[in-house]
């Protein structure tokens, strides 16, 4: 009797104890593709959309405006600029903006908690320069493909570039890189975390990222003097762009810039189907309740 008992506790702890428990899920939830719709943990993530909208800094703006440059979107995204005119005919940038579609959401959900820790936008933006007082040729640079990393505060960008501009004492030239990082974030303002029950249909909101510097401060010369053909005064001029404290103490907390994203996905349950193992453990239960029925019954 008392091994029967024992082994009917033992049963129903187990059953109970696999069931109460979920363990973490990393997911990634993608707009085209396989995995529009994900499962995790016992809820369904679908219809993912939004936008990541980069707006380039006032110092970004002035180095711009400095060599000239011209700027342009990466299909999908879209560029929105505003500007002046000097009253010898210079056309200058005002304000820049990027908004690109948010293509995968990338997050850790417990069951009860989702964390997102990975944001992927589509598109970019275009550079484009001529030959001028900052510049000693024409180039061009493509920043696209944001991949937004919260947990380690990395920006990765697919990067394509060339410049024949040629100038002794500067190395111009093309390059590709996919998936690079390309700068560091600050600060972001704004939920990343979201409860999820029964009750919920939706999960998102708006985020800010502010405080854009180059993860390595090298590729002011290996990306974009290289690619955008820039001399010693375009150069200076997104030098202090990444510089956070100036010669004359002046301090720069934006960098390149911020980007200000929305998001939002669906969320809904899904049916529970007790997997093979759950069914094993009732039966044990249930043979074991039934041999001590018999028992009792003797």
């Amino acid at each position: 009797m008392n091994f029967n008992k024992s082994l009917i506790a033992a049963s129903a702890f187990v059953a109970l104890a696999g069931a109460a428990h979920a363990a973490v899920e990393t997911k990634t939830l993608t707009t085209t593709g396989a995995t529009t719709s994900v499962d995790s943990n016992g809820y369904t993530f679908s219809q993912l959309s939004g936008t990541g909208s980069l707006g380039f800094s006032s110092s970004l703006i002035t180095a711009l405006n400095l060599a000239q440059v011209k700027v342009a979107p990466v299909a999908p995204a879209t560029v929105a600029p505003t500007t002046s005119t000097t009253s010898t005919g210079i056309v200058r940038y005002t304000s820049v903006s990027a908004a690109a579609p948010v293509t995968s959401l990338t997050s850790n959900f417990d069951g009860a908690t989702l964390n997102v820790t990975n944001v992927g936008t589509a598109g970019g933006a275009l550079q484009t320069t001529l030959k001028n007082s900052a510049t000693n040729g024409p180039g061009e640079l493509s920043i696209s493909n944001l991949q937004v990393d919260l947990t380690n505060k990395i920006i990765y960008a697919d990067i394509l570039g060339n410049s024949t501009a040629s100038a002794a004492g500067f190395t111009y030239g093309s390059v590709n890189l996919s998936r690079y990082a390309l700068w560091s974030f600050d600060s972001i303002s704004g939920p990343t975390s979201f409860g999820v029950n029964s009750g919920t249909t939706t999960i998102g909101g708006q985020n800010t990222i502010t405080g854009l510097f180059l993860v390595n401060s090298a590729d002011i010369d290996n990306i974009f003097v290289k690619t955008l053909g820039l001399n010693n005064t375009g150069r200076s001029g997104i030098t202090s762009v990444n510089t956070r404290v100036s010669a004359t103490g002046v301090v720069n907390t934006a960098g390149f810039g911020s980007i200000l994203s929305n998001i939002t996905a669906s969320v809904a349950p899904v049916s529970q189907v007790p997997e093979p193992s759950t069914y094993v453990l009732m039966g044990l239960g249930l043979v074991g309740l039934g041999l001590a029925r018999r028992r009792a019954a003797r």
